[in-house]
């Protein structure tokens, strides 16, 4: 038994690190497919993982390159991406992105329900970045996940989305259902984001290109920190639309918010926004309702560097701004407005 032991252990490190000899084991209830000579899995049909708590997601295997969710199926579940190489990147993509989609829960604040942490609530998401990996997600729908859309926070879970919808259409104003976020070189990309919490974290570098936000009750468009995400972060925005949806016109954020924060910086460079917001944002430190403007950038401890052309504010104010730094608009419905400081 141990000549027999000794033999089969040498057979198996003779295959490389990551490579999957056979269909890669999932628990998954619809028809699949492995393709070993490309490492591509399909969803072939439309399914569910494990209706448990861990269960509904997926690890996903290093050696699998390419995940493909067929036109017209409805795969639900989650997806944790743990370290890949940085020659191993992962593609998840669908045939179709309207019809290929990747589902949560019809329950409402399913993260509170279920005691998920607060650093944890990102974990049980669509698609979630769980370690330093590289990942390209396209064509897809991501809707009504249990917590996040796309997500990580790793220090290099650089992820690139491009042509998808992030919708959350159960209702409700706490579903934790946040939009996009990724580390520093991360994109999104001709895409949709009507979610009800915040659309984009810019919270390390991006890069953001013909994306339009519906911004909802709870949460912002654009969000630059909640608490402790100080740091340096530069965003680079082409043609940004944002629109708001709530239909009393009632906010709890502006489009652009930064919460709290010590000695953090944004530089935002922007090509074209547009914004189509009215109404009032709620003032939670004076309970109080004021007329909405562009900005709640609240810590006055922070760097806010802002330059803008192509802009279209329809005539909304710029808002509350308490950090240092300078701001320079140029709209081209009226006369450029400069804001310095």
């Amino acid at each position: 038994m141990i000549f027999k032991y000794f033999i089969v252990a040498a057979a198996l490190t003779l295959l490389p690190a990551g490579v999957i000899a056979s269909n890669p084991m999932v628990e998954y209830t619809g028809r699949t497919t492995w393709d070993g000579k490309t490492s591509t899995f399909s969803f072939v049909t439309s399914g569910t993982f494990p209706m448990t708590k861990e269960g509904f997601y997926w690890s996903v295997p290093s050696g699998i390159k390419r995940i493909a969710i067929g036109k017209g199926v409805t795969v639900k579940g989650g997806f944790r991406i743990q370290y890949r190489e940085p020659s191993n990147p992962l593609y998840i993509e669908g045939a179709e992105r309207d019809s290929s989609v990747v589902l949560g829960t019809s329950e409402r604040q399913w993260t509170t329900d279920n005691e998920i942490p607060e650093n944890d609530k990102w974990r049980y998401g669509a698609i979630s970045v769980i370690a330093d990996a590289r990942v390209y997600v396209s064509k897809l729908t991501s809707k009504n996940p249990r917590s996040y859309h796309i997500s990580g926070y790793a220090n290099r879970s650089v992820i690139h989305v491009d042509d998808c919808s992030l919708l959350d259409t159960r209702g409700g104003d706490n579903n934790n259902s946040d939009g996009f976020i990724g580390a520093a070189g991360s994109s999104i990309r001709n895409s949709l984001i009507d979610t009800l919490d915040d659309g984009i974290k810019i919270y390390h570098d991006i890069e953001i290109e013909n994306v339009t936000i519906r911004q909802h009750r709870n949460g912002a468009a654009i969000q630059f920190g909640w608490g402790g995400e100080d740091g340096k972060a530069r965003a680079s925005i082409r043609d940004l639309t944002i629109v708001g949806a709530n239909p009393h016109q009632r906010y709890n954020m502006a489009p652009f918010t930064w919460e709290a924060g010590r000695k953090g910086s944004r530089i935002i460079e922007i090509e074209g926004l547009t914004v189509r917001f009215e109404g009032e944002i709620y003032n939670e430190s004076m309970d109080v309702w004021s007329d909405a403007g562009l900005f709640e950038l609240k810590p006055s401890q922070c760097n806010f560097e802002l330059r803008a052309a192509k802009v279209d504010l329809a005539g909304l104010g710029l808002g509350r701004r308490d950090t240092m730094g300078r701001v320079y608009i140029e709209e081209t419905s009226k006369t450029e407005k400069a804001v310095v400081e």
